[in-house]
């Protein structure tokens, strides 16, 4: 008898990082109440995305790119009109980031990089 679980073994589970893009949409409207100047709802876009790790590591790995990429937009800087990923927020499971209309698709390319990053990371996570 086999020890571990279902999917530990099925052949189409991968061992990379993958973030799949889930539903997204314009950002909820700021609460009532708030003096603050906000961009008009519109303006404001929710990127979702699921994190797909096989497992600690592979968090791990993502949160030391996350941590990378946050460094590098501290000290080389950034364009003052990009979002910032530090503004994403990131669970287990999920990667929830509400980015300007306009930045959308640079937002979902530097998502791409942090997969990028991760992968790399947990490949050399590995060799140690």
């Amino acid at each position: 008898m086999a020890l571990g679980t279902a999917f530990a073994t099925w052949p189409c589970v991968s061992s990379d990082i993958r973030l799949e893009a889930a539903a997204e949409g314009p950002a909820p409207a700021p609460s009532a109440g708030s003096s603050a100047l906000q961009p008009s709802p519109e303006d404001l876009w929710t990127l979702r995305f699921a994190i797909w790790a096989p497992d600690t590591a592979g968090l791990e790995a993502l949160r030391h790119a996350r941590r990378s990429m946050l460094r590098e937009e501290w000290t080389i800087g950034k364009d003052p009109e990009e979002a910032s990923l530090e503004s994403a927020v990131f669970s287990a499971t999920e990667i929830s980031w509400t980015v300007p209309l306009s930045q959308r698709a640079r937002c979902r390319e530097r998502l791409a990089e942090l997969q990028r990053r991760a992968n790399r990371t947990l490949q050399e996570l590995r060799r140690r």
